[in-house]
């Protein structure tokens, strides 16, 4: 069994991360697409749209992600083709998080 974080004394930095998640989101968010863009972007915003099927292998998780995810921004009103580069955007942020974790427990070692 893993020891807790109590045990171990080992402090993670999520608020580091996030903040490093913001300012990605920020940047991203700042040179957002306003419209379609060239190949896969434009047919991934059309068949989320649609809930439709793009090229192979398709990305099913990513069209039913988008859908709803541009359902719930759609009281906004706002563009489609912008609420799905948002998604976009937000997960790339959340990722860049991720790997601010990944990193951190790399250069402090595995315990």
């Amino acid at each position: 069994m893993e020891p807790r974080e109590e045990q171990t004394g080992r402090q993670y930095p999520y608020g580091p991360a996030a903040i490093a998640s913001a300012v990605v989101l920020g940047l991203y968010g700042i040179t957002l697409a306003p419209t379609t863009a060239f190949w896969d972007a434009s047919e991934y915003i059309a068949t989320a749209h649609i809930l439709g099927i793009p090229h192979p292998p398709g990305n099913p998780l990513f069209v039913v992600l988008a859908k709803t995810w541009s359902l719930l921004l759609g009281v906004f009103r706002i563009p489609v083709a912008v609420r799905i580069n948002l998604l976009a955007a937000t997960t790339s942020a959340l990722t860049a998080g991720f790997w601010f974790l990944l990193a951190h427990r790399l250069v402090t070692g595995l315990r």
